[in-house]
């Protein structure tokens, strides 16, 4: 009789063990599955995003565009930034508020821009939290091979020549 019940409370401390690590694993799990879809983001152009608005809904979206000329709006003591996002073709653009964050050095009229937030369907509108812009670093060898005047690094190397 005595084994029965040392039996019985080993099979049920096992049971117990196995119950609460099940429960463990599928919280765990849960977990995991939740924080990448909710991290997740879509990529677009304006003119993608605006014929998949309703499927992105107040969720994560990337957007690569230009910085529509006269759209831009700079509040520096609030660090607000507001401007739209166009496709190259000028068929679709996206509104853009930007709050918290610094403007991009070289953010211009025309530039390009790469805005990362929440989609705001109905109001054609992206809360972003990352806002970028290309670096024209990297496109100076280019623009000096077609140019007559030294591009920057020209001058750097000429600078070091004369010491």
């Amino acid at each position: 009789m005595e084994n029965r019940v040392q039996n019985y409370h080993r099979s049920s401390a096992r049971v117990k063990i196995l119950l609460a690590s099940l429960i463990l694993t599928s919280t765990m799990i849960y977990w995991i599955v939740t924080g990448v879809k909710n991290t997740s983001v879509h990529h677009f152009t304006p003119d993608q995003l605006f014929l998949n608005a309703e499927n992105v809904d107040r969720k994560g979206v990337q957007v690569d565009g230009l910085i529509s000329e006269g759209s831009s709006h700079w509040q520096a003591t609030e660090l607000k930034l507001t401007f739209a996002v166009r496709d190259a073709e000028n068929k679709a653009k996206i509104n853009v508020i930007s709050t918290g964050l610094v403007r991009p050095d070289n953010f211009h009229d025309g530039g390009n821009v790469f805005v990362q937030g929440v989609y705001h369907a109905d109001q054609n509108l992206i809360r972003a939290t990352k806002v970028q812009t290309k670096c024209a670093s990297k496109y100076d060898a280019a623009d000096a091979s077609n140019s007559k005047e030294p591009s920057v690094n020209d001058k750097a190397t000429n600078t070091r020549e004369g010491i």
